[in-house]
């Protein structure tokens, strides 16, 4: 489930035990075949899914809410499931972990949100601050590093290195569109990803769009 703290949303994530699932024992999922899906998985651009529980990793999330994901992701070589969602008026999140992983022992997430525009639309710098202010009150002094900046688009990296018990470090991605903003994250459950990692992740940042 997603974790919540500070008054936003600080990605969660789920670390790599995938041997389990061969995407061969998947059915891949298209226009031609319909089937009656208990769990989904993304694999090198593609959608699975089974028909029965593979899992018993506390991963639960309908089809509905599967089907209502507004970006086109760009994992890594891993298999992704589809793990857990919400949908109201005011916000869509789904979460994705490396498949075998516990979503509530989580060491790596990918988050997708959408949130439509209000009465007074957000802009990505004004995301970002809010973010920064949520740090601030909670005595929070995380590393920040802006990696690439527009008026409709920020990339950008948080490490948080104490207390011991709320280090990660996320990249996330926010985007204005005239629909409201997209918000793309990548999280580890440690102060510092490394430098291959954290550029590999920046550009599946990049590279993934909105639907």
């Amino acid at each position: 489930m997603q974790k919540t703290i500070f008054g936003f949303s600080l990605l969660t994530l789920i670390s790599v035990s995938h041997s389990s699932i061969n995407p061969s024992d998947l059915i891949k999922v298209n226009k031609e075949s319909n089937p009656q899906c208990v769990e989904y998985y993304n694999y090198k651009g593609d959608t699975y899914c089974s028909t029965k529980r593979l899992q018993t990793n506390g991963a639960s999330i309908t089809e509905a809410i599967r089907n209502s994901e507004k970006q086109n992701i760009v994992f890594d070589n891993r298999v992704w499931q589809a793990a857990w969602g919400k949908q109201d008026n005011t916000i869509t999140t789904i979460e994705y972990l490396p498949a075998g992983d516990n979503i509530d022992d989580w060491k790596e997430l990918i988050t997708t949100q959408f949130i439509p525009n209000g009465q007074k639309p957000i802009t990505p710098k004004d995301y970002l601050e809010l973010i920064l202010n949520n740090f601030k009150q909670a005595g929070l002094n995380p590393k920040i590093t802006i990696w690439e900046q527009t008026p409709k688009q920020i990339i950008f990296e948080f490490q948080v290195t104490s207390p011991t018990n709320l280090q990660q470090d996320e990249l996330q991605k926010i985007t204005e569109t005239p629909k409201g903003l997209y918000l793309l994250h990548y999280v580890m459950k440690q102060s510092d990803m490394g430098q291959d990692h954290r550029q590999g992740w920046l550009n599946n940042l990049k590279a993934s769009s909105i639907k």
